[in-house]
């Protein structure tokens, strides 16, 4: 919408230019056509001691245009002047002549300066002829004349320039050249968002946003890229293509998330225009990374060359390894140097690792809140493996690593979540020396109702592998191929094929099989029925609706284990039914009699379990009560869980484990996290986390000498969250420097302590500095003299 508005503000601009120069051209047009009407002229008596190149000079600006006055005065001669005679100066006449010239020529300059000589070569010709013949009028004094042909010209420049702005100014496209995980997009004419596929091509005003754990890379023509990190949003505005200077010009509004650039490539365009809430950002850098969500704007600078930020007035600008925090509409912070790179320890460098999972570890950088990692498969990071950002330690695990080679890099991220300068990448290679057999079915069928006893199993897998079905071993031929017949019991029947290579690489494949003996009647169960497989149910309480389709006007009725009537009803016309019953042991199997109009009594048995255990939720470590730290890295464990959701947002697992970074903003922040199963259990936990950047704030004191060489001494502070217990202080007295600590009094809230020293005159006591922490860890020390 902010594109939309933009592109109608410039198209009004230049519909308001282009009228007003017709409304000139025409008003000095019709003043052309009115000799004289137009224009006002100076009165200058003439005598005998009057110099009439002085009089040029004077008013017209040149002593060379007297033969003007002459003319203008009906005179055609200088013999004709007499003592007395009134010269008449066509000061605006002339005026206006040399204005038109001067805007004719500044308008075809500009003109030519767009390339019209290129793009609008016929009407730059005209109007540089049309400018010519003002010229050859200006020479002959025709004033009137100089001004029509000027203006001709000026217009036709106009549309010279028009034309060439244009032409030159084409939309141009960009690339998807890159996805790490789920990667959305939507196109101006959608109505909803897409997946986006791997070199998708990216127009104007598209929109793209990244979700947990993926990334997207948008790669331009002249070969700049720009990488969209996790959870991130944003709207390629404008890309255009210049053909004259063979540049490109994008324009990228981030909406809400991060992303860094690599600009340049094989253009001359080093810049890459960025919108962001309330920031304008001037950004001539070709390496740089910038963030937007709730709590502000952030900016780093990678480059020599400089990021421009104004916010409310203010500007900032960052130099290499420089960054600067926006807080939502307020001023820019005092920009900050970025942290140095992290040193990369294991693996080594084109070294060797094994079976789908290695370690990555790096020394830890001083001042360092956490650490961002990316893993990709070429050394430019253009297609990237993973990037996990917001850990606390110094080593990560990969894991399920196919065979081949990986990149990996680290930067280390401040307070403030501003990533530091990217250490060199390194280079390992996964070879795997262990894989599971290749395994697969081709009969029985997993949708095919089976009317005998017997099914053959069969299938194909590694030679020389072993397969089991249900546990009886099946002969495997030299090529892979095996059989097996196998004996079913009225019913669903569980199907469980286990090859093992001679590694004991195992793979297992699990099919449920259904055989109904001719004489039995159909009965199919509703899909929206909680399960496990077919016919093995889930309930969260202690009973169980069912609800299916069966043969119509059947009586059927739900029997226990012992054959005990526990429900019954009749299906309709149609041979719908559903029935209640109640569940008495965790697991139970249960039969279902239906028996037909003509009395013929089928049977299908389903076993049913109670599941009234919600998900269990476990996180990897107790999240602090209160932090100074800005991103909080959420890792952990659900087991059981079906679906999960953090602060209403649906996030993956990986197996069991969540792994989640949020951006916290000032003061209170709650988190809620919900994890929900198969039978419609629940769990539901929240927590409470405090951001805390301001120090605590010093207030007063008092230092007084008492009996026996003791100083008492008190300290006042304040914090709106908590202060620590103890301060560290330093006191001077009899010349000498005394340190200590000083405890918090909550009563008094404040710090007090005594120190013994050799009796001291109250004026030779000094208490020269005082440390104050809060609980968040936010310092401060007061200097007190």
């Amino acid at each position: 919408m902010a594109t939309d508005r933009g592109k109608g503000h410039t198209s009004h601009l230049r519909c308001l230019a282009q009228v007003a120069r017709r409304w000139c051209a025409a008003t000095l047009l019709l003043l052309s056509q009115i000799p004289n009407a137009a224009y006002s002229d100076v009165i200058v008596p003439f005598d005998g001691g009057t110099d009439l190149r002085r009089v040029a000079k004077l008013y017209l600006g040149d002593a060379d245009l007297w033969p003007a006055i002459l003319k203008a005065s009906g005179l055609d001669d200088l013999a004709e002047l007499g003592e007395g005679q009134v010269l008449t100066v066509p000061t605006d006449e002339v005026s206006a002549a040399h204005s038109a010239l001067a805007n004719s020529l500044a308008r075809i300059q500009q003109a030519n300066a767009i390339g019209a000589q290129v793009f609008a070569y016929e009407q730059i010709s005209k109007a540089i002829s049309l400018h010519d013949a003002a010229l050859d009028a200006e020479k002959a004094r025709l004033w009137l004349k100089t001004i029509a042909l000027a203006v001709d010209a000026d217009t036709t420049a106009g549309q010279a320039y028009d034309l060439s702005e244009v032409t030159r100014n084409k939309a141009a496209e960009a690339r998807l050249s890159d996805r790490q995980g789920w990667v959305e997009g939507q196109r101006p004419e959608d109505l909803g968002w897409d997946g986006r596929e791997l070199n998708a091509i990216l127009v104007e005003e598209e929109k793209l946003r990244t979700l947990s754990r993926s990334t997207a890379q948008i790669t331009f023509r002249d070969s700049g890229r720009l990488r969209l990190n996790a959870n991130s949003h944003a709207v390629i505005q404008r890309i255009r293509v210049d053909p004259l200077k063979k540049r490109e010009d994008a324009k990228v509004s981030l909406v809400e998330g991060d992303f860094y650039a690599l600009l340049g490539g094989s253009s001359d365009r080093k810049s890459l225009e960025v919108d962001v809430p309330d920031v304008n950002a001037q950004i001539d850098s070709g390496d740089f990374w910038v963030r937007q969500d709730v709590s502000g704007a952030k900016f780093t600078n990678y480059d020599d060359e400089r990021v421009e930020i104004v916010a409310r007035g203010e500007r900032v600008s960052l130099g290499r390894n420089e960054g600067v925090v926006i807080r939502a509409g307020g001023k820019p912070r005092s920009k900050t140097k970025l942290l140095t790179e992290p040193a990369l320890l294991d693996p080594a460098d084109d070294g060797l690792v094994f079976n789908s999972v290695t370690d990555v570890s790096w020394q830890a950088v001083d001042n360092a809140a956490g650490y961002w990692l990316e893993v990709a498969h070429d050394p430019n990071f253009n297609q990237m493996v993973d990037s996990a950002s917001g850990l606390t330690d110094t080593s990560f695990t990969l894991k399920g690593l196919d065979i081949g080679t990986y990149y990996w890099r680290i930067a280390a991220l401040d307070q403030f979540g501003l990533p530091g300068s990217r250490s060199r990448s390194r280079r390992f290679h996964m070879r795997i020396d262990t894989a599971p057999p290749f395994l697969r079915l081709e009969a029985p069928l997993s949708d095919k109702v089976y009317r005998t006893s017997q099914a053959e199993v069969a299938g194909e897998t590694e030679p020389g592998a072993r397969v089991t079905i249900n546990g009886e071993s099946a002969l495997v031929l030299k090529d892979g191929h095996f059989r097996l017949p196998l004996s079913l019991q009225p019913g669903p029947n569980l199907l469980t094929v286990t090859a093992l290579d001679s590694a004991d690489n195992e793979t297992t494949l699990s099919r449920e099989i259904v055989y109904t003996p001719d004489t039995n009647a159909k009965v199919s169960y509703s899909e929206d029925i909680p399960r496990i497989s077919a016919r093995h149910f889930l309930s969260a309480s202690d009973d169980i609706s069912l609800h299916g389709k069966t043969e119509a006007d059947a009586r059927l009725r739900i029997l226990s284990a012992d054959q005990s009537v526990l429900a019954e009803t009749t299906s309709s016309a149609s041979g719908q039914f559903a029935v209640t019953f109640p569940l008495s042991q965790p697991t139970e199997m249960f039969t279902l009699s239906i028996t037909s109009a003509s009395g013929f009594e089928s049977l299908d048995t389903f076993e049913v379990t109670q599941d009234l255990v919600p998900p269990e939720i476990k996180l990897e470590a107790p999240l602090p009560r209160m932090t100074s730290v800005e991103w909080l890295a959420i890792r952990g464990t659900i087991t059981g869980a079906d679906s999960v959701t953090f602060n209403g947002r649906r996030i993956p697992l990986a197996g069991d484990a969540f792994d989640e970074v949020i951006t916290l903003t000032d003061g209170p922040n709650t988190l809620e996290m919900s994890a929900s199963d198969l039978a419609g259990n629940l769990m539901v936990k929240s927590w409470k986390v405090t951001l805390d950047q301001t120090p605590p704030a010093y207030v007063s004191h008092t230092v007084k000498p008492a009996s026996g060489g003791r100083i008492n001494i008190e300290v006042q502070a304040a914090d709106d969250n908590g202060l620590a217990k103890t301060a560290p202080f330093t006191l001077f007295t009899n010349g000498e420097e005394v340190n200590g600590f000083l405890r918090y009094n909550k009563l008094s809230r404040t710090y007090k302590g005594v120190v013994n020293v050799a009796s001291a005159l109250e004026t030779d006591i000094r208490l020269e500095n005082i440390e104050l922490q809060d609980d968040a860890g936010n310092q401060a020390r007061i200097r007190l003299r």
